[in-house]
């Protein structure tokens, strides 16, 4: 049995015009009608081979669809899932409709919240506006704030792009502090899939493996000379917590290995994929669940030629000294280096040097 992750994504409308970001939409189409939300949830739960089911409500921005089709889903998921299975929901928002009635919805369900904050208001401002070309900062921290005030559980993923890195990791590390975000984790930017490009081809909005890489290690470094246990980001807890071999972080996808048929991202018409990260490349569409269940979708034969082709890159991955803690990075990263990257981490994980910088530099004896 396995636990799986669904990013759902419920609708493609957005409120915002990010610089980097190519996954809203607009015209008709644009929202999963019911009947495949319910229809993915039911078929997710009811799965024998589903321990554990997590759904990631997305978009675009999940927040416009209105709150009374997610209480329907929610009846579904109590039809639907089995005596003692785990079962958790979480949005992710840029928290500019946070209203009495979401935070009463999130709390009543008990949703988890995670909302974009891209650092420093020079670069939030400047990569996250809304339709009217308008700066969000302000907006987002003032929904950050109502959910925070409720006592729910919300957390921030920072998005780093060129502006962020010409700053710093001090500076983003600062920033946080400043306003009062003391749990996040960073989520570095991403060009749309080209499937067909040829090793080194140059692109917006990618960041290389040892831009990545110096990037985490100033911000670790920045971290552990705050001494602040309070301050969680979400790439150190994970690598720390490798490394000591306990359980923690909330980063499985990047370092769970091959995260194949654990992972999807379903479509609003019910096209089921892997990584959101990969849409743009057919060949790693699984199927679709309005005429296919789960079973069907991990016999695919795309699945199955993914499947075959990560294990053999798994092998050769062995001889990297950290591949006990990474289990070889993540897919994703090796897809986009691998046509992106002037210098791809051949044989080893793009995260080895960070790993290593963090073994040979512990935080304080007795800090957790």
């Amino acid at each position: 049995m396995r636990d799986v992750g669904l990013i759902v994504k419920v609708t493609r409308l957005c409120n915002l015009r990010c610089t980097y970001c190519y996954d809203w939409r607009s015209g008709p189409d644009q929202r999963m009608p019911f009947e495949v939300a319910a229809r993915m949830t039911a078929a997710a739960l009811t799965d024998p081979e589903h321990r554990g089911v997590e759904f990631l409500w997305h978009g675009g921005e999940p927040t416009l669809i209105p709150i009374r089709y997610f209480e329907k889903l929610m009846a579904v998921q109590a039809r639907f899932r089995r005596p003692g299975q785990p079962v958790a929901n979480s949005i992710h928002t840029n928290a500019l409709h946070i209203s009495e009635a979401w935070i009463d919805f999130f709390r009543r369900y008990e949703w988890q919240v995670g909302i974009s904050v891209d650092g420093p208001r020079e670069v939030h401002d400047s990569q996250r506006v809304d339709a009217a070309g308008r700066p969000t900062l302000d907006r987002a921290l003032r929904g950050y704030d109502k959910l925070r005030a409720e006592g729910l559980g919300v957390g921030v993923i920072s998005v780093v792009d060129r502006k962020t890195l010409d700053l710093g990791p001090d500076a983003l590390f600062d920033f946080m502090e400043e306003v009062g975000i003391r749990d996040y984790g960073i989520n570095f930017a991403m060009p749309e899939p080209q499937p067909h490009a040829p090793p080194g081809t140059r692109t917006d909005h990618y960041i290389t493996t040892k831009e990545r890489t110096e990037f985490l290690i100033g911000l670790y470094d920045r971290w552990r000379t705050r001494d602040d246990s309070d301050i969680e980001i979400r790439e150190i807890a994970t690598v720390r917590h490798r490394l000591a071999k306990t359980r923690g972080g909330s980063l499985p996808c990047t370092f769970a290995g091959n995260c194949f048929g654990n992972l999807y991202t379903v479509e609003a018409n019910g096209d089921v994929n892997h990584c959101c990260y990969l849409l743009g490349d057919p060949r790693y569409r699984w199927g679709n669940i309005m005429h296919q269940d789960f079973a069907d979708i991990r016999r695919s034969p795309n699945m199955n030629v993914i499947v075959a082709e990560r294990d053999e890159e798994e092998a050769s991955l062995q001889q990297c000294p950290e591949v006990e803690v990474c289990r070889g990075g993540c897919p994703m990263e090796t897809y986009m280096a691998a046509r992106h990257d002037p210098e791809p981490p051949g044989g080893c994980c793009g995260q080895a040097d960070f790993i290593r910088h963090v073994r040979a530099h512990p935080v304080a004896a007795g800090r957790p």
